[in-house]
């Protein structure tokens, strides 16, 4: 019979742990965020003891947890017995493939959010308001994920013309649609820059 944590609450006295990150009572468990969202996730771990996804992926690098119970678990399924061990280049070039793909989703999410904005219309502005406030949400997470790794200047100032762009469409009532699709386009090309293969 397992013991539910509000009964070890009860019988202990000890306060259940606060692992949520954004400072909610949790339930014991852990709440892993999706990796693909992991770089505009910050602060990290259940206690917020970390900033940067730099230093998230430096921790997995590090004694603290190839000594831990997970980290010796992981150096036991490896033939050479070794756990995480990466250099310094590498730990860099782990966080700059995950805020690059965080990047990636958020221009993905603005750029479905302004094609449903561009579809909506003339007497919906309220639900264009929203939709517009959304994909403006997404497209500041994409620059200050790139920007905060000091990524790729070109997508962040394409992702900063498109930012200036959605709150044109914000404004006007006027022309959503040609509006809505020149933000669009400027996303894709930072998009573009993102995913362009190296020459």
């Amino acid at each position: 019979m397992s013991i539910d944590e509000g009964d070890k609450q009860r019988l202990t006295g000890q306060q259940i742990p606060r692992d949520d990150g954004l400072g909610t009572p949790g339930d014991g468990t852990f709440n892993t965020p999706p990796l693909v969202e992991a770089a505009d996730a910050g602060p990290f771990f259940h206690n917020n003891a970390v900033e940067t996804i730099e230093g998230a992926v430096a921790f997995y690098n590090g004694q603290a947890f190839n000594n831990s119970p997970s980290g010796r678990f992981l150096a036991s399924t490896d033939p050479n017995g070794v756990g995480i061990r990466l250099d310094a280049t590498q730990v860099v070039a782990v966080a700059a493939f995950l805020r690059v793909i965080n990047a990636l989703e958020s221009i993905r999410l603005s750029i479905e959010t302004l094609e449903q904005t561009a579809v909506l219309g003339f007497f919906e502005r309220a639900r264009a308001k929203e939709l517009l406030r959304r994909a403006a949400s997404e497209t500041n997470d994409g620059i200050e994920v790139l920007a905060g790794g000091g990524l790729h200047p070109g997508a962040v100032a394409e992702l900063n013309e498109a930012r200036r762009l959605i709150a044109r469409v914000s404004r006007g009532l006027f022309n959503r649609r040609g509006r809505a699709r020149a933000a669009i386009d400027a996303l894709e090309r930072a998009r573009a820059q993102l995913i362009e293969e190296p020459k």
